[in-house]
């Protein structure tokens, strides 16, 4: 009985231990946005943002106003609460092609820049559908880009 009472704890132990390490993302929900040096509209502007920007969120303000975030490059800085969207998003690693359908032999619809922004629609296989702000979509390599397919608070 004592071995699976502590094995019972254990199990409880690492599931707990898991959801505190699980890393929160989020994404930008407006056209352009600053990220800041502190917590404040008064700190300096170290980077801009642009929709569909994902971020995974480090921590927030004494407040709650403002979220320390990271991006896919690993810059940090702080954004206004009210800059973050819970939608899925992805940018890329590195310049790629996005394509037509969810192949690599598909027609390159347009050519992307590293950190290009998109908004993830869904996924077959290791492609994801994706639009950008324009509303141009078509089909990436999960392996070329950097975010998330499902909100995590």
């Amino acid at each position: 009985m004592k071995s699976t009472a502590k094995i019972a704890l254990s199990l409880i132990i690492l599931f707990f231990a898991a959801n505190v390490f699980a890393a929160k993302y989020a994404s930008i929900g407006v056209k352009e946005g600053n990220v800041r040096s502190c917590a404040s509209a008064k700190c300096s502007i170290k980077f801009k943002v642009w929709k569909y920007t994902p971020v995974e969120m480090l921590g927030t303000s004494k407040d709650k106003n403002w979220v320390e975030i990271k991006d896919f490059e690993g810059y940090k800085g702080w954004v206004h609460k009210d800059l973050l969207s819970e939608t899925p998003a992805m940018s890329a690693k590195s310049d790629a092609n996005v394509r037509t359908e969810p192949s690599s032999t598909a027609s390159v619809a347009w050519i992307v820049e590293k950190g290009y922004s998109f908004k993830f629609l869904k996924k077959q296989g290791a492609w994801l559908q994706v639009t950008d702000d324009e509303g141009t979509s078509g089909w990436i390599s999960q392996s070329v880009v950097w975010g998330f397919t499902e909100y995590k608070k």
